[in-house]
C-alpha cells in the first residue's frame, strides 16, 4: 500500500480509540500514534500500554461489556470531541484444538471476546458519530482481522470462525453507515511479530498442525513489525494516496529487515 521510503501521514491531532491496548498490536499502535501526536482513548482488560495523561485517556475495561465500551466512547468524545478512527483490536486466540477438543466455556469465551467485542466497539463508535450529525461524517473503523478468517486451519475453529464474523460484520457496517461516509475496513494485518506469535509457536502439533510453519517463519524473520503494521493502518486511514473502497484488507508483509 506504501512505497518505501513515502511521507508518513499527517496525524497530529487526530483522535483514535484502540482497544486491547495493553499488549501486542494494540499496545505497540499506541505508541506509534502518540509518538505521532494523535490524541487517544485507550482499552484494554489489564492497563493500558500508555498512561493516563492530557493526550490518552486510559481504561481498563472488558470488550465484552457493552455499557463499559459505550461508555469509553463517551469519555473521548467528552475530552477531544470527535473520534477520526476507531480500531477494534482486542482479541484472543485460544482455544488451539480440533474442534472436538476444545473446551466448550473456551470457545464461548472466544467469540464473546472476539465477535461481541468487535460489535460493541463498532456500534460505539457508530452512536459517538451519528451523535455529531455532519460533523461525524467520514469517520474510519478499522477491525482486525486475519487470513485466519479467510483460510481454514485445523486447531483454530474459534479464532477463523471469529475472524470470518468480523469481516461478514464489518461489510455490513459500510453498507449500513454509508449515509455517514463511514469508512469501515477488516484489517488482516499478515504475520506480526508479537506475543501471539510465541503463543502460535508454544502450541503443540498435535494441536495445530501448522505449528512448524510459524516457527520456521521466526526463526527466518519474515514476518512484519508492529511499526510497520501501524504505518500502514494510518495511511489506510488518513492518507488520500492510500485509500481504497475495499471492506477487506490484507496488509502487505513486511519481509526480513
Amino acid at each position: 500500500m506504501t512505497t518505501p521510503g513515502a511521507a508518513p501521514a499527517d496525524v497530529a491531532g487526530k483522535t483514535a480509540v484502540i482497544t486491547g491496548a495493553s499488549r501486542g498490536i494494540g499496545a505497540h499502535l499506541a505508541r506509534e500514534f502518540a509518538a505521532r501526536g494523535m490524541r487517544l482513548g485507550l482499552c484494554a482488560r489489564s492497563a493500558p500500554a500508555l498512561p493516563e495523561s492530557d493526550g490518552v485517556l486510559a481504561r481498563q475495561l472488558d470488550v465484552r461489556d457493552a455499557a463499559a465500551v459505550e461508555e469509553l466512547a463517551l469519555a473521548v468524545e467528552r475530552r477531544f470531541g470527535r473520534i477520526d478512527l476507531w480500531i477494534n483490536n482486542a482479541g484472543v486466540l485460544e482455544p488451539i484444538a480440533p474442534m472436538r477438543r476444545a473446551e466448550v466455556a473456551a470457545w464461548d469465551g472466544h467469540i464473546e471476546i472476539n465477535v461481541a467485542g468487535v460489535f460493541h466497539g463498532s456500534r460505539a463508535y457508530v452512536l459517538h458519530l451519528r451523535r455529531l450529525g455532519d460533523s461525524g461524517r467520514g469517520g474510519v473503523l478499522v477491525n482486525i482481522s486475519s487470513g485466519a478468517g479467510r483460510r481454514p486451519y485445523a486447531g483454530w475453529s474459534a479464532y477463523c470462525a471469529g475472524k470470518a464474523a468480523v469481516d461478514m460484520l464489518t461489510r455490513c457496517i459500510a453498507i449500513e453507515e454509508a449515509d455517514i461516509d463511514l469508512r469501515a475496513h477488516a484489517v488482516a494485518p499478515g504475520i506480526v511479530d508479537t506475543t501471539m506469535q510465541e503463543q502460535i509457536r508454544a502450541a503443540s502439533p498435535e494441536d495445530f498442525p501448522e505449528q512448524p510453519r510459524f516457527v520456521q517463519i521466526a526463526a527466518d524473520a519474515t514476518f512484519s513489525t508492529p511499526a510497520f503494521v501501524a504505518a500502514r493502518l494510518l495511511d489506510l486511514a488518513f492518507d488520500p494516496a492510500h485509500r481504497t473502497d475495499d471492506v477487506l484488507v490484507n496488509l502487505p508483509l513486511e519481509h526480513a529487515r
